[in-house]
């Protein structure tokens, strides 16, 4: 069963999908081709003194891939706003989160603002990815109704 034009079409959280899914409601959308960026482990080997100050270092957290441009920018609109006294500049360098602080406060602080981060960033990616998603499927009905038209019409046309 095809929704009708103007009727929502669910998106995963709403079917209660997992990870990476797909998109099906008496039809399949693309699929979502996305699973949640975690933080995978700190790289002790890579942290460095900081230069802007010598008692805070750069500590790298590897993620679980690199994340895209665009999650990128959701990650750090969850950032802009300090919640707390020690917020820290956090930034993306390629597979890292690299964070200047104390090390220390990467486990009293840091690890739990980065998980709400994290979560946002998915969050929000999800969402675009799942509104691109249904635009193509509209994309694609549209094209083959107008298809279908032409087809109907062409049918009934006399070239004499």
């Amino acid at each position: 069963m095809v929704p009708s034009p103007g009727e929502s079409v669910p998106t995963h959280s709403e079917i209660g999908f997992g990870k990476k899914e797909n998109l099906c409601y008496g039809f399949c959308l693309m699929e979502i081709d996305f699973i949640d960026i975690k933080i995978v482990a700190l790289e002790d080997d890579l942290t460095v003194e900081s230069p802007n100050n010598p008692a805070l270092r750069y500590i790298y957290l590897r993620l679980s891939q690199t994340p895209p441009p665009l999650w990128q920018k959701y990650f750090d609109e969850s950032r802009k706003i300090a919640r707390h006294p020690r917020w820290r500049r956090i930034w993306i360098d390629r597979k890292f989160l690299v964070v200047e602080c104390v090390p220390e406060e990467i486990e009293t602080h840091h690890l739990n603002d980065l998980k709400h981060d994290l979560a946002h960033a998915n969050s929000h990616y999800r969402n675009y990815l799942e509104h691109q998603s249904r635009a193509e499927y509209r994309k694609v009905q549209t094209q083959s109704i107008e298809r279908d038209r032409l087809r109907e019409m062409k049918g009934r046309l006399k070239f004499d």
